[in-house]
């Protein structure tokens, strides 16, 4: 897994199945962490750890003061519910403009781009397969701005909530693409 991350570059939309939630994790924050030492601004969004599991994580791996970082936008922690549905639904729309706002404000404080780790398990969770298929199909399989994306599935979610018509659409939608035995 590490190796792959030596391969990624501005504009990749990355989508990624992972086996484990170990897994999943240990590759979210070795890819945050080269992100803020190219002086990025980093994004994490899951629900499968609190964001105290997640600061106290950067805090003893990265060696970094994690509430100045996020006091300065360095560092922005979220709950999948907070990024893509605090009203309790998605909306695609709202979704569109919260990643162009942070890009502007990304590039207006001097940073050399974003990389953001989205965990879409909570959709699963919550019911919301078919507006995550029809948000991921609104997304471009290569970003046009300074932007690296990992959509993170767990493998358990994909193989019990996704057709293979819906595997290859999500597919088409995402490059790289690293789903393993998909």
């Amino acid at each position: 897994m590490a190796q792959r991350l030596q391969t990624i570059e501005q504009g990749n939309h990355i989508i990624a199945v992972y086996p484990t939630k170990e897994a999943k994790f240990n590759e979210a924050f070795a890819f945050l962490k080269a992100g803020l030492e190219k002086d990025e601004v980093v994004i994490m969004i899951t629900t499968d750890l609190s964001k105290d599991e997640i600061r106290a994580r950067m805090r003893n791996e990265w060696k970094v003061n994690v509430p100045k970082l996020e006091s300065t936008g360095d560092i922005i922690i979220r709950t999948t519910q907070e990024a893509y549905f605090p009203d309790g639904i998605p909306n695609i729309q709202r979704t569109m403009a919260l990643w162009s706002t942070l890009v502007e404000n990304c590039l207006g404080k001097g940073k050399k781009g974003m990389r953001v780790f989205g965990d879409m398990r909570a959709f699963f969770k919550n019911g919301f397969t078919k507006e995550l298929l029809e948000y991921e199909s609104c997304l471009e399989q290569r970003f046009n701005f300074p932007i690296i994306g990992i959509c993170a599935y767990d493998s358990e979610d994909v193989d019990n909530n996704i057709t293979l018509e819906q595997i290859r659409q999500l597919q088409q939608h995402h490059n790289p693409v690293w789903m393993d035995g998909y």
